[in-house]
């Protein structure tokens, strides 16, 4: 049976503890096992570096699922690893930008894009590329593999990011993922015409894995699309800095949608923890180092920041995610605000109603969201929710699992009401709700 906690994905906290039996109730799937992707070293080598530090342990749940029965039965030791800089070791120096000046220099200077075209990728390409950066950040990690008495050397690697939006003093606001410049000293952003600019951090939120950084020089900036508008087997365009390979570009189409990555630990060996909730799924070769870039939809418009991947080789495997822009820009926008990101929040423990208990509860078939405990202080407390409650419906939209409750959940904003069809006491009730943000001791 799959477990979850506070209906969204999280890793498991010490103020969430889920019993360490087969029916546990703890908001978070069962796990498997993932490791960091790591960038390129100097020098341009290809060949991705020995993990450094234990393999993380990172969940995935597709939007339904049976409970009881494991989430990927086809892809056991498969891994899912986060698409990104994870920082490399670099001794006696910052590999990173290292090499993305070099690649700056003139003669070196390989991004060239067409002005019209009737391919739909290079139009795509044409639109976005200039909008789309590259991220070299230095951080304070001490390497690994040095004698105790060594000296500290500093540590680096390389992301994407894509300029979004213009500030008031010429300057431009960047957006990317958190992983890729969360503990960074230093920030260097490379655009399509080899500059290269020192960047300070705007904000970063973990929870969504979204970050802004904010550069002095103008930028173009990215059109942006509809992420709503969506529709599964559309053309994408991926863009960003696979292994260090500056505003590379590939192609696809969205595999899915609404896809839930979740995790139960760290997911890479700073500690930081990237749950990805209703994100799309799409076959655009995303690697290492394209986190924090663009996935762009045919006119060449922003529809979701490259994350993660799964991967059992540590590069792509044809599986790629990507954060919507609705999620990511809206996070951006709170962060260049300087307000708190909020993240929409109910306040239950749950699972996935099973035979068992749907046959205790009377319920004519194993669905919806079993309540197991409803944090105080929260939207579902106000509302009246109980454990031993199952949700079946938020508004119009079913509740088969508690996957779809905790989508549908962090679908909604802020201070929305919504009305949830309860089953309790062997019959069906209307509850309103209104949904509130995250409290801060559960993050």
């Amino acid at each position: 049976m799959s477990d979850h906690t506070n209906d969204e994905v999280r890793p498991a906290t010490p103020d969430v503890i889920a019993p360490a039996v087969p029916e546990a109730s703890a908001e978070t799937p069962a796990p498997m096992t993932a490791h960091p992707a790591a960038s390129v070293p100097a020098g341009g080598d290809v060949h991705a570096p020995t993990d450094a530090g234990p393999s993380p342990v990172v969940t995935a749940a597709p939007l339904t699922s049976a409970p009881g029965r494991p989430r990927f039965p086809v892809m056991l030791g498969v891994t899912l690893a986060v698409a990104c800089i994870l920082v490399a070791t670099v001794v006696g120096g910052v590999a990173g930008v290292a090499a993305s000046r070099w690649y700056g220099q003139p003669g070196h200077i390989t991004t060239s894009v067409l002005t019209s075209t009737d391919e739909p990728v290079a139009a795509a390409a044409a639109v976005a590329l200039p909008a789309v950066v590259n991220i070299d950040v230095t951080g304070s990690t001490s390497a690994s593999g040095l004698p105790n008495d060594h000296p500290d050397v500093p540590t680096g690697g390389t992301g994407s990011g894509v300029a979004y939006k213009s500030t008031t003093d010429g300057g431009t606001y960047i957006v990317t993922n958190d992983h890729v410049v969360a503990g960074a000293k230093s920030i260097v952003v490379t655009p399509a015409d080899g500059s290269h600019y020192d960047a300070t951090l705007v904000g970063t939120d973990p929870e969504t894995d979204i970050a802004v950084v904010r550069i002095s020089q103008a930028v173009p900036v990215i059109s942006v699309g509809d992420s709503e508008k969506l529709v599964v087997g559309q053309m994408v365009v991926a863009i960003g800095s696979p292994f260090g390979l500056q505003h590379s570009v590939s192609s696809g189409v969205v595999s899915a949608l609404h896809r839930s990555i979740t995790t139960n630990s760290s997911v890479d060996a700073t500690g930081s923890v990237y749950p990805l909730v209703d994100v799309i799924q799409t076959d655009a070769a995303i690697n290492p180092g394209n986190s924090g870039g663009a996935l762009v939809d045919r006119e060449g418009r922003l529809i979701g920041i490259d994350s993660a991947i799964y991967t059992d080789s540590g590069s792509s495997a044809g599986i790629g995610f990507a954060i919507p822009e609705k999620t990511a820009l809206r996070i951006a926008d709170e962060l260049i605000a300087g307000t708190k990101a909020t993240h929409p929040f109910l306040g239950v423990e749950g699972l996935t109603v099973s035979d068992a208990e749907a046959k205790r509860l009377g319920l004519a078939k194993a669905e919806g969201a079993l309540v197991t405990k409803v944090f105080p202080d929260t939207g579902a407390a106000k509302a009246g929710l109980k454990a031993d409650d199952v949700v079946l419906a938020v508004g119009d939209q079913p509740v088969r699992t508690m996957d779809d409750l905790i989508l549908l959940v962090r679908r909604a904003s802020v201070g929305d009401a919504v009305s949830l069809k309860v089953w309790r006491n062997r019959a069906e009730i209307t509850i309103q709700m209104v949904v509130g943000d995250k409290p801060a001791s559960l993050t």
